[in-house]
């Protein structure tokens, strides 16, 4: 039996979504699944509390189309499973469910919006300018009752120009952190049309020139997701914690070790079938942690960042390449910055 715990947990509370992004990693719908009901939901808590889980991350899909979020949400509280965040797209963030939510327990709120303005996040999520001023407001509405409220974008080839932007938004609206997440294909993000759109393709330089910059601000912190890689100017990349430290479950009860593991190559059990601490133990769960990286080939092996970056995160590389050995395909420590590139205006 193992000894370490899942300590931080990611949960698909449901995969309907008010939203049809067309480049969703989990390819979320109008319509819920078999999805698990609050009762199973209780009991998998349960089972993450024996298993020694401290964080829960709740997200789907969009979670506050769950009635029972709140339910479930409060329990896991009373477990003793008191750090709780969600990541939602905004729209129904209102100041009474946010009032809800921080009193079942939830400590911090990420939103995720694809764009500074209404035009650019409709261009990038098909959302509606009036989808825009609710999910304003639901930030706004956070603050206003003392609610940590995070945002999070995605960086591709069309959201980049937009980069800046968003950091200045947030500044204007007191957010103290973004997080910038890279185009996965994965999900309907596997389209050809939405992959043209989104990969940079080998395009890198603007990219580099903004992470150079955006890593040095002081507020609003500028946080990167594994799948935009090691970031300039020491290119480290964490520990895999997947399956050591950390656990994701679908809405279904699919159980893989990551969020960045979200394939069926990956999947490790579902609780529906058996028990999630024969699936904690089980070899699968750590596979990806254990991965030996010194058979990682191309250029990745060549490179003298490779002790500190390994290669980097190795779910994202196979979403892009559908090779675990392979080198990191949006490597920004191999291209230059873009020859004349202008020093952007950052937020101060």
């Amino acid at each position: 039996m193992r000894t370490d715990r899942p300590r931080m947990v990611g949960t698909e509370i449901t995969r309907k979504c008010n939203l049809a992004c067309p480049h969703c990693g989990n390819a979320a719908t109008r319509k819920a699944l078999n999805e698990l009901g609050t009762r199973e939901w209780f009991d998998v808590i349960d089972h993450l509390v024996d298993l020694g889980a401290e964080w829960m991350g709740w997200t789907g899909g969009e979670p506050l189309l769950r009635d029972d979020l709140e339910e479930i949400i409060r329990y896991a509280h009373a477990r003793g499973i008191t750090r709780t965040g969600i990541t939602t797209n905004g729209i129904l963030v209102t100041e009474t469910r946010a009032r809800s939510l921080q009193a079942a327990g939830v400590s911090v709120m990420q939103i995720s919006i694809d764009g500074s303005t209404a035009e650019r996040n409709r261009e990038i999520r098909r959302a509606t300018i009036e989808d825009f001023g609710a999910i304003m407001n639901g930030i706004r509405a956070c603050r206003a009752i003392g609610l940590r409220v995070d945002l999070a974008m995605l960086l591709s080839r069309t959201t980049l120009p937009d980069a800046v932007p968003f950091l200045q938004l947030a500044d204007r609206e007191s957010v103290k952190q973004v997080r910038f997440c890279g185009f996965v294909p994965a999900g309907r993000g596997k389209g050809n049309a939405v992959m043209d759109r989104m990969m940079f393709n080998g395009s890198l330089g603007e990219l580099k020139a903004f992470t150079e910059q955006a890593v040095c601000l002081e507020e609003p912190v500028a946080m990167f997701d594994p799948a935009v890689g090691p970031t300039p100017p020491a290119y480290e990349f964490h520990d895999c914690l997947a399956g050591v430290e950390m656990l994701y479950i679908s809405c279904v009860g699919d159980v893989y070790p990551c969020t960045s593991l979200i394939d069926r190559r990956f999947k490790v059990g579902n609780l529906r079938e058996r028990t999630l601490a024969s699936i904690w133990n089980d070899p699968k769960m750590t596979e990806i942690a254990r991965f030996p990286r010194e058979q990682i080939h191309g250029y990745c092996r060549e490179c003298e960042q490779f002790s500190v970056c390994r290669g980097a995160c190795r779910g994202v590389t196979y979403s892009h390449t559908g090779d675990l050995y392979a080198s990191f395909p949006v490597c920004l420590k191999r291209v230059a910055t873009k020859a004349g590139q202008q020093s952007m205006s950052m937020p101060q």
